[in-house]
């Protein structure tokens, strides 16, 4: 034992035999930080239960502090939920909010374990507890089932961080406590709701998206994008494996990789902060919610439509870029990165595979190619594998890995830019081929026009669709004329 602590003791001891029971005995002295570390840390092991009661009773909170005053109502005791076993809470005036259940429950749970790890004072009068945080305290009033309450305080962090103050009301006696028991105490009530935009649904009651239809201000068309029926056969190997296709301002196959927040980033969509929760008409303008920027419509296959209201995109303090949004239906205004929100900032050809040619080999019927100083040539195809196709070349048998490798030079064609607002030049084109793929159900027509010396538009069923290297469209015109001449197709054209 130290010799300050044989000090304390014996002036306790002394102030017992002069009456001394109406001062306020101090475990510590102030001038001494480094001893009240150390006699914290000796006695933090066991420690005297200061709440005795079922925390599962607590059938609402009321709470106090620096934010403000707001209560916990309980919604279903453990015994009733399905949460996790957990006793579910809400806040008064947030019902209609998602908000953080396990963080609720922790101001209820944590009560059952607070436990005194030191006595730092006893018989203290207001102006005694003034130095432990206990003039502007947190105040929490637990009232359980059976008409019981229980008020305390929460006070300073002590000396050593995993130690609060703490008094219960009605008794004089400064306790200290396992910090992590009483932090969430000290949240404002906004803490408690849920960043979550909208919840991710379980994987066997995932829903389809059929549609998302983005209008923004920054372009003059619609991005709508539309569920692929054909990505429900496991058969069909034509297109790309993503499960959406874009259909406006153009038609084009998605990439799996880069289209998923694109179609799927609704579910599961996470908040940064709040602008506003329960935001009121001045509060959408100033977020520019009231005209926005953005707004983005999911429509889904369990007949549920959803709709997001985006701002502009700004840029915060941190220099990172972010959108204010809100969810029709939902009543708080979240800020939300432009890295989640992709809709706010997304261009079709962040997301679009640019695949001109979308047929599998073995479920083409025909194929028509021809170019500007070639004849016309005709395959005609049987079968649906390598094993079992046939190929017949302006009815004649060919052979179908010199026909393969021909396609494989079209399923290269660079659909390097969208051709928005060009229109089909008035000309003949370079070159031109014709699909008719047996699944699908339908022929397709690709033509090749040039454009400058460098370019050249690629038109598809008569739509400008994309624009592509010219030397592709040279190279290409070299291996139409290979294909009866036997020689090596050639790979590469730039």
């Amino acid at each position: 034992m130290t010799k300050s602590i044989k000090s304390i003791i014996a002036l306790s001891s002394v102030l017992v035999v002069l009456g001394g029971g109406a001062v306020c005995w101090k475990v510590f002295m102030d001038n001494e930080p480094e001893e009240v570390s150390s006699f914290e840390s000796s006695e933090s092991s066991g420690g005297t239960e200061l709440i005795h009661k079922n925390p599962d009773d607590i059938n609402k909170i009321e709470i106090t502090n620096t934010s403000g005053s707001f209560n916990l109502l309980r919604l279903k005791k453990s015994e009733e939920s399905g949460d996790f076993g957990r006793t579910l809470y809400t806040i008064e005036g947030y019902e209609d909010l998602l908000l953080d259940t396990s963080i609720l429950w922790t101001l209820s749970n944590n009560m059952g374990d607070v436990r005194s790890n030191t006595i730092v004072a006893e018989d203290c009068t207001d102006s005694d507890t003034e130095k432990y945080g206990f003039d502007e305290p947190v105040t929490a009033v637990l009232h359980y089932d059976s008409g019981e309450t229980v008020k305390f305080y929460i006070g300073d962090v002590s000396p050593l961080s995993e130690n609060t103050y703490f008094m219960l009301d009605g008794d004089n006696t400064v306790y200290t406590v396992a910090t992590s028991l009483l932090n969430n105490y000290r949240l404002q009530k906004n803490d408690f709701v849920s960043k979550i935009v909208f919840e991710e649904p379980p994987e066997d009651n995932y829903p389809i998206v059929n549609s998302i239809n983005i209008k923004r201000d920054d372009i003059d068309y619609d991005i709508l994008i539309e569920y692929d029926e054909k990505s429900d056969d496991d058969n069909y190997n034509g297109g790309t494996s993503a499960a959406h296709i874009m259909t406006q301002p153009i038609f084009s196959y998605l990439s799996v990789e880069r289209s998923i927040k694109v179609t799927n980033g609704l579910f599961g969509l996470t908040a940064d902060d709040f602008y506003a929760v329960h935001p009121d008409e001045n509060d959408i303008a100033e977020a520019g919610l009231k005209s926005p920027f953005c707004t983005v419509e999911f429509k889904c296959n369990d007949n549920n439509n959803y709709t997001l209201y985006m701002s502009e995109p700004f840029t915060d303090d941190d220099a990172l870029k972010y959108h204010y949004v809100m969810l029709e239906g939902n009543k708080i205004i979240y800020k939300i990165s432009t890295e989640s929100a992709v809709w706010g900032t997304v261009q079709p050809v962040d997301f679009a595979s640019k695949t001109v040619f979308g047929s599998n080999v073995w479920d083409i019927e025909k194929l028509i190619v021809s170019g500007k100083n070639s004849d016309v040539i005709t395959f005609e195809c049987e079968g649906s594998s390598k094993e079992n196709m046939k190929v017949q070349k302006n009815n004649e048998d060919f052979e179908y890995e010199r026909f393969r490798l021909f396609y494989s030079f079209l399923l290269d064609t660079p659909g390097e830019e969208f051709a928005l607002d060009r229109t089909v030049p008035d000309k003949e084109p370079s070159a031109v081929v014709n699909v008719t793929d047996r699944y699908l159900e339908k022929t397709y027509t690709v033509e090749f026009y040039d454009d400058t010396a460098l370019r050249s538009l690629i038109v598809i069923d008569g739509e400008c669709r994309y624009i592509c290297s010219k030397s592709y469209v040279d190279t290409l015109l070299e291996n139409i004329e290979r294909i009866d001449t036997g020689e090596e197709y050639i790979r590469t054209w730039k």
